[in-house]
């Protein structure tokens, strides 16, 4: 069937009207044109849908059954126009705060498929945050509208689950340690630590569960870590998805303990609610473009 939504449209403006030249005039049309189209309307149906007489037209039991119909459908074309002009006229500027890996791995194909439905919202994003605590302080200070960060965060914030990640032992690909259901024996192999609150704290947790090697030094990049540790420099204990595309010249190993680092996206409670904020969330945490990217794929990150 072939039915169109002018025909639908023609219908209405006929009962409405009550005569082919009063919808006419209505829509700016010809009454053949009108005729035309209910005609084959009909046909497509197989039923009368219009009494015609010298006085005027009036719809028949079906055409009064169509008839509901038919403005139900129109009403709904409305509706999408409306949504897609509040799509064209959504505007403003989002600003994000994350690390560089979430930057890098996670945000790039939720902001593609934002851009096309809303090119009316600007993105900017600070992936320069090292510390855990330096997202929330961006939110809370007022530089970024946005945060992902990880947990916890401070109680001013409202927040949503996002993805998360589990922190791996990093080691030189050259170095294929013993494993004997604990830590790894490392032969005396430095170790560098990352400076982060959420590093120290899964390290306090290792330390508990037997973990005994110290720092031999402290970086603040885990980009610089993992290349020490591909110079065999050293090994390291780093969030999974810091190291992705893991280095050739590196290998990770899982922890002998269950270590996650878990993602949320925050926010003040009342930018939470403003509309081109509440558009970005939605593309952030689209199930649908998250699959889409080459750490999901690769289990590097998994819903929360």
């Amino acid at each position: 069937m072939a039915m169109k939504l002018s025909q639908l449209r023609m219908l209405v403006a006929v009962a409405d009207h009550g005569s082919f030249s009063a919808a006419a005039a209505q829509l700016d049309c010809t009454q053949s044109r009108i005729s035309h189209a209910i005609g084959e309307l009909e046909r497509e149906l197989g039923v009368r849908l219009l009494a015609r007489t010298r006085v005027g037209s009036a719809p028949t039991d079906a055409g009064h059954r169509v008839l509901d119909k038919a403005r139900q459908m129109l009403r709904i074309e409305a509706s999408l126009l409306d949504a897609a002009r509040d799509s064209q006229a959504l505007a403003g500027r989002v600003r994000i705060a994350c690390f560089r890996s979430v930057g890098t791995h996670l945000l790039p194909h939720a902001l593609e498929a934002l851009a096309l439905e809303y090119p009316g919202i600007e993105i900017e994003i600070d992936d320069g945050c090292d510390e855990r605590d330096d997202v929330a302080q961006a939110v809370l200070q007022g530089r970024a509208d946005i945060g992902i960060a990880q947990r916890p965060v401070d109680d001013a914030l409202a927040w949503q689950p996002y993805l998360f990640d589990s922190y791996r032992l990093v080691l030189p690909a050259s170095l294929a340690p013993r494993i004997d259901g604990g830590w790894p024996a490392l032969d005396g192999l430095p170790f560098i630590a990352l400076a982060c609150s959420g590093a120290a704290a899964v390290l306090e947790r290792c330390r508990v569960a037997g973990f005994a090697a110290q720092p031999s030094r402290t970086l603040a990049n885990d980009t610089s870590i993992a290349a020490m540790v591909g110079r065999g420099m050293g090994f390291s204990i780093l969030p999974e998805l810091s190291v992705f595309p893991r280095p050739d010249e590196v290998r990770t190993l899982a922890l002998p303990i269950p270590a996650r680092r878990e993602f949320v996206i925050a926010a003040l409670p009342g930018t939470m609610r403003a509309p081109a904020v509440k558009a970005v969330l939605r593309f952030l945490r689209d199930k649908r473009i998250v699959a889409r990217t080459r750490a999901y794929q690769g289990g590097i990150v998994s819903w929360e």
